[in-house]
């Protein structure tokens, strides 16, 4: 009563729950602040089915998912709420599925990352994560062509005032919502910007990733445009990624700096980055799960296509920044992901996959210096170039599939062979253009 009380003193009136589904869509359900209580404890429903929606909304009869029978309930985490909009009344919160028994729902992507974190805090370890988005603010040309809103440079200043008042809007919005951010600037891609968040455990920060997303979709459609976070908006035009930045301490100290490592990479250290060296072929699906995804992923387009890493190198899949003057920890930037991704999946995995690095430690190569597409013969393998081989990879690690459990794991392969059916016969420009306006998908006409 003290929270439903506390909330409507603010003028919040309306909460809305939200989760993340397989294909990486937030889906929603809304209930007025005075039934908090009951929602709070009991839920609201949801179908399991919400599953088995493909990125477009369609239901893929092969997803073992696909099917009426039974229901979930969508219970908010209140300890997550936060305003959305206060100053329309919005609050909104995270939300964890349970079946009707109360029990937490197998497939459920948030409690796979809080289990994730739980299990890395019982052996003394905690990960800080943030990510940063990349977005594309156009106009809908007549046949759903993206034309930038705003003219300017790449990373220019002139952008930036002539969207001068669009970023007031977005990083007030962010204020206002206890956001907190970091960083705020034009991209290099004409339109383009980007948003850094600031760090939190793996949960909070996948939570504040759907809560921006939602407050840049919000604010943008106020000035009359339109924002992309589809990985590739337009084949000639550089794409939108959704890179993820971690840091890792065990027992309060460090691991990726103070070592004789490089760069300053602890013995535990090397042994997190060979885990995930490792097993990038099998967490790319997760990190980039569309079709479209791979098109953004080549060699020279500054997208990490390589099973590598490297110390500051941005076209290394891993790129450690080492601490600096400014104190600030050292951390990894995943820099394959984009903004299709389901955060909750993509974080949960990174967690089991750095917990059995520390359990297990791997090999770490050296470092690749240099853009590895020019070292010829010495290159470093690519990822793999098409969501088939990087479902195969996923589908075929036991690491994964035991961390998710057989029910969360086996039907993601589910969704990823969906989404591979959507692609079929489609050619580059139409495989662009089906995903073009991210997060609404389809034809921007009928939005």
């Amino acid at each position: 009563m003290e929270l439903q009380q506390a909330l409507l003193d603010q003028g919040l009136r309306r909460l809305a729950i939200t989760f993340v589904t397989h294909a990486g869509l937030p889906l929603v359900k809304v209930v007025p602040v005075t039934q908090l209580q009951v929602a709070g404890r009991w839920g609201v429903g949801f179908s399991p089915v919400s599953d088995a929606f493909r990125i477009d909304g369609v239901i893929d009869p092969g997803q073992r998912l696909a099917r009426p029978d039974g229901d979930l309930r969508l219970l908010p985490d209140l300890a997550a709420l936060r305003p959305l909009e206060p100053g329309s009344g919005w609050a909104w919160a995270p939300g964890d599925r349970h079946d009707r028994d109360g029990q937490p729902y197998p497939a459920d992507q948030r409690s796979f990352c809080r289990r994730q974190q739980q299990a890395l805090a019982a052996q003394g370890v905690e990960l800080r994560a943030g990510f940063e988005l990349e977005w594309l603010v156009a106009n809908p040309g007549p046949r759903g062509e993206a034309h930038p809103a705003m003219a300017g440079g790449p990373y220019g200043a002139d952008r930036l005032v002539a969207a001068l008042d669009y970023a007031a809007a977005i990083t007030d919005a962010l204020d206002a919502a206890d956001l907190p951010w970091l960083q705020f600037h034009p991209e290099y891609g004409a339109g383009q910007f980007e948003l850094s968040l600031a760090p939190g455990d793996p949960l909070a920060a996948a939570d504040q990733l759907v809560a921006a997303r939602l407050l840049i979709q919000r604010v943008t459609a106020r000035f009359g445009w339109r924002c992309s976070f589809s990985p590739l908006p337009a084949a000639e035009r550089v794409g939108n990624g959704g890179h993820v930045h971690v840091s890792v301490r065990c027992a309060g100290l460090p691991l990726l700096q103070g070592g004789d490592g490089p760069a300053g990479l602890t013995a535990a250290g090397a042994g997190v980055l060979g885990a995930l060296l490792e097993q990038l072929p099998a967490l790319l699906p997760l990190a980039c799960p569309l079709g479209v995804s791979y098109r953004r992923l080549g060699p020279g387009r500054w997208s990490a296509p390589f099973q590598a890493w490297g110390v500051e190198n941005r076209e290394a899949a891993l790129r450690l920044i080492p601490t600096g003057g400014d104190g600030a920890a050292a951390h990894l930037e995943l820099k394959v992901a984009d903004l299709a991704a389901n955060p909750y999946l993509l974080l949960g995995a990174l967690q089991a996959v750095i917990g059995d690095g520390l359990a297990h430690p791997r090999p770490l190569p050296d470092p690749v210096r240099g853009d590895p597409a020019a070292l010829g013969s010495a290159a470093p393998a690519r990822l793999p170039e098409d969501l088939g081989a990087a479902s195969a990879a996923f589908a075929a690690s036991p690491l994964l599939r035991q961390a998710m459990g057989a029910v969360l794991h086996d039907t993601l392969v589910d969704s990823q062979q969906a989404e591979l059916r959507r692609c079929a016969g489609l050619d580059a420009e139409a495989l662009v253009a089906s995903t073009r306006w991210l997060p609404l998908g389809g034809d921007p006409s009928s939005g």
